[in-house]
């Protein structure tokens, strides 16, 4: 392993901006079209083609590369996300990548240009053409807009994007993700009728509402709690994210806001929670607690899950051991990556790389030098086998 080759490839792709550009960063540091840029000669010297598309306008877009027959038998699919988050609290030069005690320092670094270094480093065209010869299409996916929602893996598993098996590159300590929950989000609008805080008679208030509703939610919540479970992710969670609604000390609120995020597991159908919710506010309209209730579904993500007893994680724990001499567990998570849509299109998925998610998004982002050169000698590993 050519140290020195994988951290300078790091190096380079740290020295990209990619920020999202919901991030509010600066005009020179904001989208996805620098890295775009960066990996596209990378993939082709690598023996792909490479499609880009303009998922969000020219600024923004997703990078398709293929390599080996379009009508092969097999496929599989290795996804990266081109965005990171923004660097405005960093106490470190985000776009610098500097190398200090062991460690890789710099935006992405973590989050996940690791994991891009690390393949793209092992994935030479010699393991390309042989993974090809073997009757297997290989898709290389760079995906804008992650970082707000897996927006752009939704967007090209829409389009018709599949694979066979795909591997999502993400920091996971180089250990096997085969699981994480479901996000949903939601907005619960209160509308009421406005009056003289000194007469709450004369009114509907919101606000007051609110009080018998959120003992209400938390109820049906924990009732699915006790209903559904499952081995690797718990149990599914509910955080009150904001409340809004009132004017002023002597104003009856006649509108407030409630948002929430669930984060459900894969046993368990998303629609129960929002139809209990929905009840309660049919209920409370009927009680004249409010005047009216809406429950909007703001975002959806939904849970991944590969049974770890499948073959692709099976061939990835054998690489692990090879490299290691240790078989780790497969894991479950309770953040989102871009499995979630993805997976709904892949037969088997799995979520994997060098450096651990308590890194990514900091003000000093960084990823260990040892745990990048493991990373890519699993993947090299998993590489040559693929194309046993």
């Amino acid at each position: 392993m050519n140290t020195q080759r994988l951290t300078d490839l790091l190096t380079d792709l740290i020295r990209v901006p990619s920020v999202n550009p919901a991030h509010n960063p600066l005009p020179e540091h904001a989208c996805e079209r620098r890295m775009a840029d960066a990996l596209t000669p990378l993939l082709e010297a690598r023996g792909f083609s490479v499609e880009r598309l303009e998922l969000y306008g020219p600024d923004r877009p997703a990078i398709l590369a293929t390599a080996g027959d379009a009508e092969a038998p097999r496929s599989f699919m290795f996804e990266v996300h081109l965005d990171t988050v923004g660097v405005g609290h960093m106490t470190i030069p985000p776009f610098e990548g500097n190398l200090s005690g062991g460690r890789l320092y710099g935006r992405g670094a973590c989050d996940m240009k690791g994991s891009t270094a690390a393949l793209l480093h092992v994935l030479t065209p010699e393991r390309v053409r042989a993974i090809t010869q073997k009757g297997i299409k290989l898709l290389f996916v760079g995906a804008p807009d992650e970082e707000c929602g897996t927006k752009g893996a939704t967007a090209l598993a829409r389009r018709g994007l599949r694979a066979d098996q795909a591997m999502i590159l993400e920091p996971t300590r180089c250990v096997p993700v085969v699981a994480h929950k479901g996000a949903n989000w939601y907005d619960v609008v209160l509308k009421g009728r406005s009056g003289h805080g000194s007469q709450p008679e004369s009114g509907v208030s919101t606000n007051e509402a609110l009080a018998r509703l959120l003992p209400e939610i938390l109820r049906a919540h924990k009732s699915l709690q006790k209903m559904h479970a499952h081995p690797l992710l718990g149990q599914s969670t509910l955080n009150i994210g904001q409340v809004r609604g009132g004017v002023t000390y002597n104003i009856i609120p006649d509108h407030t806001l409630l948002q929430l995020d669930r984060r459900v597991i894969p046993t368990e159908k998303p629609e129960l929670f929002e139809q209990a919710l929905r009840h309660i506010l049919d209920e409370m309209v009927r009680e004249k607690r409010i005047v009216s209730g809406e429950c909007i579904r703001n975002q959806t993500n939904p849970a991944f899950f590969t049974p770890p007893e499948s073959e692709l994680p099976q061939r990835l724990l054998d690489a692990i051991e090879s490299v290691t001499g240790v078989r780790p567990t497969c894991e479950g998570t309770s953040w989102m990556s871009d499995a979630a849509p993805l997976s709904q299109v892949c037969d088997q998925t799995v979520v994997f790389g060098p450096g651990d998610i308590a890194q990514a998004h900091t003000a000093d982002e960084y990823i260990e030098v040892e745990d990048l050169i493991r990373g890519a000698e699993i993947l090299a590993k998993f590489l040559d086998e693929l194309a046993a």
